[in-house]
Parts: structure tokens; sequence; C-alpha cells
């Protein structure tokens, strides 16, 4: 019996689950350690602005290369 062949929109949609689950966490650590250190001036801010853009283009990814 041969083992099952993943298709490519099964490779897809996992890839952006995973790619949106691990932004969310990503964006929601570095607004804690914002929010934790907000009162301090020693320790630099984290900016999220640019953050999406990053995960879009590991969104791209398969896409580009496939």
């Amino acid at each position: 019996m041969s083992k099952p062949i993943m298709k490519y929109a099964e490779l897809n949609n996992k890839v952006d689950t995973l790619i949106a689950e691990t932004n969310t966490k990503m964006h929601d650590l570095i607004e804690k350690y914002n929010e934790d250190n907000e009162d301090n001036e020693s320790v630099p801010y984290v900016d999220t602005v640019d953050l999406n853009a990053k995960f879009d283009d590991l969104a791209d990814y398969i896409e580009d290369y496939s």
C-alpha cells in the first residue's frame, strides 16, 4: 500500500495556517514585552509596524518557488 501524497493545496493551507498562527503569537509576544517595559526608558520599544509584511513575504514563498 502506497503512502498518501500531499497535494499542493494541502501544503499551501498548512503553511498559511502556520504563518498566521506564528504571526499572531509573535505580535502578541512583542506587544506584551512593550507593555511590560513601557515605564522603563532604558529598554528599547519594539515596533510591529512592518511585521505583517514579513509574514506576507513568507506566505508568498511557496507560490514564488513552485
